[in-house]
């Protein structure tokens, strides 16, 4: 059985493979590792790939080191473009994230990585300029990330129901088919009146969970773990989302198995992985 996490990051200065270690303890065995920026000196093209690199790093030593899944999701950080543009301009930080954007899809198409992001839009209030130009890379990355059927994970402000109908109209204009598109940090909008087509991985809370078994079996569940010593557990701990599979279990079996089917149903259709 696949207990997945979909979004989480690991840190070589955190806990790293001792939180792999208590995610596998409690019965996780498949996770998707997302780069963590550094939040410093986002001024050139060497920023974004050392990130990239870092990560696949990360994951081939959990794979050596553990029996479990591993995929792999690399690109810019959507609040690092207000750094770039303080200190670039406007125009300049937009063609750096077009590089990032760009390599990054080249890692995926070499098969050294799985999924575009967490790319997208500031998760706070910004100028409107600011939030121009975070569209127009979303739109441009939702395009080429189309072209090659790479699914894409998005961070973005608080999510609601008109939020999901804008990333929806934007996945339509960019040809990009809204099963890949994933919104990171989503609330238990399951329901395609909630989210249009968008695919929800939703932070796996007790509350969270319990309001999506309400709904359906079309969602993922995340930690967002950041292993980050100075915040331990945050934002949820890697242990949650096995916790989580077996509070389903507990409270309805049947819905569980139809859940744990769909999971892996819908990593073979978004991520194409075949060989689970």
């Amino acid at each position: 059985m696949i207990v997945y996490d979909n979004h989480l990051h690991l840190n070589y200065d955190g806990d790293f493979l001792n939180s792999v270690k208590r995610f596998v303890k409690e019965g996780g065995n498949f996770i998707n590792i997302c780069n963590l920026p550094k939040m410093d000196n986002p001024y050139n093209i060497e920023y974004f790939r050392e990130q990239y690199e870092k990560t696949m790093k990360i994951s081939k030593l959990v794979k050596e080191n553990f029996n479990i899944h591993v995929l792999i999701t690399i690109g810019p950080y959507p609040v690092d473009f207000i750094k770039s543009e303080e200190k670039l301009g406007f125009e300049n930080a937009y063609d750096l994230f077009i590089k990032a954007i760009d390599l990054a899809l080249e890692y995926i198409k070499d098969n050294k990585a799985n999924a575009l992001g967490e790319i997208g839009r500031p998760h706070f209030h910004v100028e409107k300029i600011i939030m121009d130009y975070s569209n127009k890379m979303l739109e441009y990355a939702m395009h080429e990330a189309s072209k090659y059927k790479i699914p894409v994970i998005l961070h973005t402000e608080s999510a609601t129901r008109e939020l999901f109908a804008e990333l929806s109209t934007i996945a339509e204009r960019a040809g990009m088919e809204k099963m890949k598109v994933i919104k990171h940090f989503s609330p238990p909008f399951i329901l395609e009146d909630e989210n249009f087509g968008i695919f929800p991985s939703v932070i796996s809370s007790r509350e969270n969970v319990k309001e999506a078994m309400k709904k359906g079996t079309r969602f993922f569940l995340e930690t967002d773990f950041l292993d980050d010593p100075s915040r331990p557990g945050a934002v949820l701990d890697i242990t949650s989302v096995p916790r989580r599979y077996r509070m389903m279990e507990n409270l309805d079996r049947e819905f569980f198995k139809k859940y744990v089917e769909d999971v892996e149903e819908n990593l073979k259709k978004i991520y194409g992985i075949m060989d689970l």
